[in-house]
């Protein structure tokens, strides 16, 4: 079987064919998930000039996975990746050299709060949330993404409902329901250093010896490619793994929501346990 195999495809509908029922009935209850098109028609476009405009000297927390990180076994991983901060202005250089593309590095979950590019993109977060009925989990607000094409978030699952929001460039996004996670072989508690929200297993390039199950779980692969201008809704517990696509940069916005009707997190245990371990960690820094 081809790594490239998918289940079906994810529909698409237009925001002004939403309303807070359907969606809830549709996609939110069931735990579907669905692409919304024209949320973001009256964005202006984030370029990188824009990015430098409303952001440039802000200090930012940037990903570095390093050249040679993905083409280790997961499991040899001793962390997730490391982190350097740089300005937004200084992440752009390097996007432009091309280090960014070489070492992996990656302007990942900055939150946005009352920046000037959050006033910007804000009327189109908003239109989503009036449309779809979903409602913002505090203290998140929006967090900003831009990296090179060719990078690949690994395959991972939330616990919580999320939207992600392409502003610039295309990126592919492979969904797999949370029903197949033990064919997508979850980091164990023991492992110390990834937690059991990653998956060890490379989708594209798959060790059918090492990993089995993960043959039958490639069946259950639904593939969407993200364009500029979509939102794609990603309901608690669903794997994703998203690769950017072409050699330009990539820049998207997420939110995460709360999760309706709260029986849902009894259909996925395993993001049950991530809500609850996220919740813990924002009372001991409250604390």
């Amino acid at each position: 079987m081809s790594p490239q195999q998918d289940s079906g495809q994810v529909p698409r509908v237009s925001i002004q064919d939403l309303t807070p029922a359907r969606f809830h009935r549709d996609f939110q209850r069931k735990g579907t998930p669905v692409v919304i098109t024209g949320a973001l028609d009256a964005t202006p476009a984030l370029n990188i000039d824009a990015l430098l405009s409303h952001v440039g000297q802000m200090g930012v927390p940037i990903r570095c996975y390093g050249t040679g990180r993905f083409d280790r076994p997961k499991a040899q991983w001793k962390t997730y990746c490391e982190t350097t901060t740089l300005t937004v202005a200084d992440y752009c250089a390097l996007l432009d050299n091309g280090v960014a593309a070489r070492d992996h590095l990656y302007l990942a979950m900055v939150e946005m709060g009352q920046t000037p590019l959050r006033q910007i993109i804000g009327p189109a977060i908003d239109a989503i949330a009036a449309h779809t009925g979903l409602v913002r989990r505090l203290p998140n607000d929006v967090n900003l993404w831009v990296g090179p094409g060719g990078h690949v978030e690994p395959l991972h699952y939330d616990g919580q409902d999320g939207t992600l929001s392409q502003f610039h460039g295309t990126k592919r996004v492979s969904l797999f329901p949370p029903s197949i996670q033990a064919g997508l072989y979850p980091f164990p508690l023991s492992h110390g250093g990834l937690t059991p929200n990653f998956s060890q297993v490379y989708i594209d390039q798959p060790d059918f010896d090492t990993y089995p199950k993960l043959a039958q779980a490639l069946h259950h692969r639904q593939i969407v490619e993200l364009t500029a201008g979509e939102t794609l809704y990603i309901p608690l517990g669903w794997w994703h793994e998203i690769e950017s696509l072409g050699n330009d940069y990539i820049c998207s916005v997420n939110r995460f929501w709360k999760v309706a009707p709260l029986w849902r997190y009894a259909c996925t245990p395993q993001a049950s346990y991530l809500y609850a371990l996220s919740r813990w960690r924002q009372r001991q820094r409250r604390s």
